[in-house]
């Protein structure tokens, strides 16, 4: 037991020294250990580094505490905005600081905005995110449309440098008194790559490029000699024109390896030319008149190492009882290239931020007139090379003052100053003036009226501001300096009345922004006025991860919304296009056993002025049902979930990748023997020895518009639950029991209702199918849990569809499977299996894999099994497989498996089976290794054995082995061995 007071345990995964009469005693375990005035130095270690604070207190209520950090940094904060697509909930693709178009976020680490407001991520709240491919889709709850501002903040692995991150700070605490101290340091180990390797020539180019990032390019031509697992090049002179790559598989050439990256038409020397399995092909296009024809060019940008480095102290302190003044100073440092010293004049920069606040209150709180008085004046300088770690501001803080991509350079100087008043009770009135420079580019100002009032079912909030600013810029072209002047009125109002149980709401979004140079009215001026009018419950609340609705409640909205769009003609704001909305939302509750989540959003887009607005008249429908149910005790688990929309369907790109032996899933066969490794000449697997490479999805850069719909539905009933009790037919009825399982997600270019509409519609052949994944399993079981006697039916319907860069890949499953389990004594067994489906393959990517084949099996096995350790089948199989181009396969398999296990030490099992193929049709074919199972016609013979032994308590070793043999094969031998260190 630790000394000291142990009176407070909280239990925190830390490890503590504790002080005392300066005598340290290390205490290591999962508590807390607490005392009212001490000394404690706290270190705890997390997965990406280490922590630690240091604190002390005395019986005043004074506290200093100083803390600090250190650890790997993981990732790498990034902020994007995202214009919406009308009628596309998504995906949505983030890129990384560098425009690095395939990045990997964080997970958690990301910040959904939808015009300004924060957003939940579920796919029964706002939004799904994927990590991997970094995309974002919006559920039906969020309609997206052309008007949608969409802001990402996230973090995203970046793996070019080892990168290191340091934080401290300290503060002290008094009654009237506050200081904070807080330092922060981010930096790349330029010396240490990771997924990048820099010669001595490439350090000496980014030494002399400063912060000119897009001069960091370098050729990515390296020598390599054959390599059997990527595309090469081998380096040519052609029409006079020296190191031109031409692909080659020719190993006695002297090849090369080169990253190919886009830079802009007609602004490299190559284009695509096609793909096959180990990626994308490119070609050499010449140049005409000097001018290159191509899109891509044999080079790579080098990622520059970067620091960054924070500094902020800053005071509060209490003026008697009534007025509080706040000031903080930081300092920064943001170096984008550490490799050079040339630019370093922009990389320091500093702030200051001063809040005095005033509280008077005009008479005690539970008085008739209680209302205070609450002024608040502030002012903040940036300098115009500083950096702050992250976005502090507002998310839409730069298109509240309409500075948003101005590139606008200078110092910054804001002030605004603010005289609210409140009642305790009721709600507030507020008015702000504010201003804001920057530099000699921009100035503004900006008066507001905002605040609250609530009193008698009566309710409303408003948020009014008027902005006039000059931007002052020199025109790139003419060098002769710009003045645009504008103007922004806008206001937020939200009205609603309770009459009874009903809620009667109205709320507008209006802002008319006119931007004028000299007397025109330039064209990025717009006016839009957006109005809602609503009826729902009294205490209708959007459902969210931190206000759900509560057991037997019933929230329901029904509303109407309109927006008009004007643009300028460069005299006037004219109509330009018209929306209609009206939706309804429904969230029941009302019992334990049943939940339903309605949602249904229409609407319709008019373009009233083609001229002002390039934007194609749409007719968006989103809608979604979530409903689960219990009936009869739990008998009966209902669960429908139902979703249509609208959005994009990336066009996804594969390439397969050489893993060790046996490691793998996919197996390379060279239908063709020309050496090259087609898209079409990989099939999965069917022994062990054979699976020799993985298949990897790539995401390119290309969406198709596609409607969807998906559909879940769950039924499992089990009368056993009420019926096992009774008696005659209903005793016999409780032995069934059923399970469903339907699971589509599907997406069409093609608007029809019978498509768009229908989860259950999928034809692998339609071409307006543009992807599909379906699952349709239903299982009828007829004594589930006998121990003598059972037997169940199955029905199964898998579809799946991918759109693919250069095509589609689609396969289709059915089939409807019996089975049957007795046991005649306590030690013998008769199983039988039987299936009788189809199975289809279409593929328009690449020619040779497809097939629409017929087939039956049964599969009856005898088993003995006298004890526990010890068990012995006779297994035999019988198959039938027509294509419907006429080629056919018969197998007959017998065989005998055995397995012995000794309890706590370890098993053996080993098998052996002899089999008989006719098969009429090509063999070197992806329809002859599926009708053959990857073996040959005639006869076969396959057998395995395996051991596997615990040898401790910890350590576990297997072994592995299979064999296979057929007529005009050479026997094949493939073994393993495993070690297991568990701890």
């Amino acid at each position: 037991q630790p000394q000291g007071n142990t009176s407070k345990l909280q239990e925190f995964d830390q490890v503590f020294i504790q002080v005392y009469n300066d005598n340290f005693k290390l205490i290591a375990g999962d508590f807390w250990i607490s005392k009212p005035t001490g000394y404690f130095l706290n270190y705890k270690k997390r997965a990406q580094g280490i922590y630690g604070d240091y604190s002390w207190s005395t019986k005043d209520k004074t506290k200093w505490k100083i803390q600090g950090s250190a650890a790997l940094s993981k990732g790498k904060f990034a902020r994007q905005l995202i214009g919406g697509i009308e009628g596309n909930q998504g995906p949505y693709r983030l890129r990384g600081n560098e425009n690095e178009q395939f990045i990997v976020i964080l997970s958690g680490t990301e910040r959904v905005f939808i015009d300004g407001k924060l957003l939940n991520r579920g796919q029964e709240f706002d939004y799904t995110i994927d990590y991997n491919t970094a995309e974002i889709i919006f559920t039906a709850k969020n309609l997206i449309t052309k008007d949608s501002r969409i802001v990402v903040e996230f973090q995203y692995s970046d793996l070019n440098y080892a990168r290191s991150l340091i934080q401290a700070g300290t503060n002290y605490t008094s009654e009237k008194f506050n200081f904070w101290l807080n330092t922060y340091s981010e930096q790349d180990a330029k010396n240490q790559t990771i997924q990048q390797d820099l010669t001595s020539s490439q350090k000496k180019l980014l030494s002399n490029i400063g912060d000119s990032l897009y001069l960091a390019r370098t050729q990515s031509i390296d020598s390599v000699g054959f390599i059997d697992n990527q595309n090469l090049y081998k380096l040519i002179d052609s029409m006079g024109i020296d190191s031109v790559l031409i692909f080659s598989v020719n190993q006695d050439s002297t090849l090369f390896r080169a990253t190919f990256t886009y830079v802009g038409a007609n602004q490299g020397n190559y284009k695509f030319s096609n793909s096959n399995a180990l990626g994308k092909i490119y070609k050499f296009v010449l140049p005409q008149n000097g001018i290159p024809q191509g899109d891509y060019e044999a080079a790579r940008i080098i990622i520059t190492p970067k620091q960054k480095k924070f500094v902020s102290a800053g005071f509060s302190y209490k003026l008697g009882k009534m007025f509080t003044i706040e000031s903080e100073i930081a300092y920064s440092v943001n170096d984008l290239n550490t490799f050079s010293k040339l630019n370093s004049n922009d990389d320091e920069g500093f702030s200051n931020r001063t809040k005095l606040t005033s509280l008077i209150p005009f008479a005690k709180k539970d008085s008739v007139f209680s209302w205070n008085y609450k002024t608040k004046a502030e002012i903040e300088i940036l300098n115009s090379h500083f950096s702050p770690i992250e976005q502090y501001r507002a998310v839409e803080f730069d298109r509240d003052w309409n500075t948003r991509n101005k590139n606008l350079i200078g110092n910054q100087l804001s002030s605004s100053l603010v005289n609210e008043f409140s009642h305790h009770k009721n709600g507030t009135f507020a008015l702000e003036l504010a201003q804001y420079t920057i530099g000699s580019d921009y100035e503004a100002y900006k008066s507001r009226l905002f605040g609250r009032w609530k009193k008698r079912g009566f309710s409303a909030n408003w948020d009014g501001s008027y902005l006039t600013s000059v931007i002052s810029q020199i025109d790139a072209a003419t060098k002769i300096p710009n003045k645009q002047k504008n103007e922004f009125l806008r206001h937020k109002v939200n009205v609603s009345q309770e009459i009874g149980k009903l809620k009667i709401a109205y709320q507008d979004d209006f802002e008319r922004n006119a931007f004028k140079k000299q007397s025109l009215l330039e064209t990025q001026s717009y006016l839009f006025y957006d109005k809602e009018f609503s009826l729902s419950n009294k205490d209708f609340k959007q459902t969210d991860e931190a206000d759900s609705v509560s057991a037997k409640q019933i929230n329901y909205k029904l509303f109407y919304r309109e927006r008009l769009d004007q643009r300028s003609d460069s005299t006037r704001l004219q109509n330009a296009a018209k929306a209609k909305n009206i939706g309804f939302n429904l969230n029941v509750n009302s019992s334990v056993n049943q939940r339903l989540d309605l949602v249904v959003n229409y609407r319709q887009l008019k373009i009233l002025n083609e001229k002002l607005i390039q934007q194609t008249p749409e007719n968006t429908l989103l809608g979604r049902i979530d409903f689960d149910k219990k009936l009869w005790k739990g008998a009966l688990n209902w669960n429908t979930f139902y979703e249509i929309g609208s959005g994009l369907e990336l066009k996804k790109e594969f390439l397969y990748i050489q893993v060790n032996d046996g490691q793998g899933i996919y197996t390379w066969i060279d239908y063709n023997g020309d050496g090259i490794k087609d898209l079409n000449e990989f099939e999965i697997a069917q022994f062990v020895d054979q699976a020799s490479y993985i298949r990897v999805f790539i995401p390119s850069n290309e969406y198709l518009k596609t409607f969807s719909n998906e559909f879940n539905q769950g039924i499992f009933f089990k009368p056993e639950k009420i019926w096992s009790s009774k008696t005659g037919v209903l005793k016999f009825l409780a032995r069934f029991s059923d399970q469903v399982r339907l699971r589509t997600n599907r997406k069409t270019n093609n608007f029809k209702s019978s498509e768009v509409f229908n989860p259950f519609y999928g034809n692998v052949r339609d071409t307006s199918l543009i992807s599909s994944s379906s699952n349709i399993h239903n299982t009828l079981f007829f004594n589930r849990t006998n121990s003598i006697f059972s037997m169940d039916y199955s029905y199964q319907n898998s579809l799946t569809k991918s759109l693919l860069a250069s095509g589609f890949d689609a396969r289709a499953q059915v089939y409807n499977e019996l089975n049957f389990r007795l046991n005649i004594l306590r030690k013998y067994t008769l199983e039988t299996s039987s299936q009788l489906g189809t199975k289809t393959v279409n593929a328009d990517y690449t020619s040779g894999r497809n097939y629409d084949l017929e087939y039956f099996l049964i599969k009856p096995s005898f088993i003995y099994q006298p004890s526990t350790s010890f068990r012995i089948s006779l297994d035999s199989r019988y198959s039938e497989k027509k294509n419907v181009d006429g080629e056919t396969s018969f197998v007959n398999e017998i065989g005998l498996q055995m397995k012995y296990n000794q309890a706590s030490k370890g098993s053996l099992q080993a098998a052996f089976s002899y089999l008989s193929i006719t098969y009429s049709g090509l063999e070197n074919s992806a329809l002859g290794f599926e009708m053959l199972e990857s073996l040959k016609p005639g006869d076969n013979f396959k057998w395995n054995a395996s051991y596997q032994r615990s040898v401790s308590k910890n350590l576990q070793i297997s072994i592995q082995y299979t064999g296979r043999k057929s007529e005009t094969n050479k026997t094949i031998h493939s073994g393993g061995m495993e070690v297991r260190a568990f701890f």
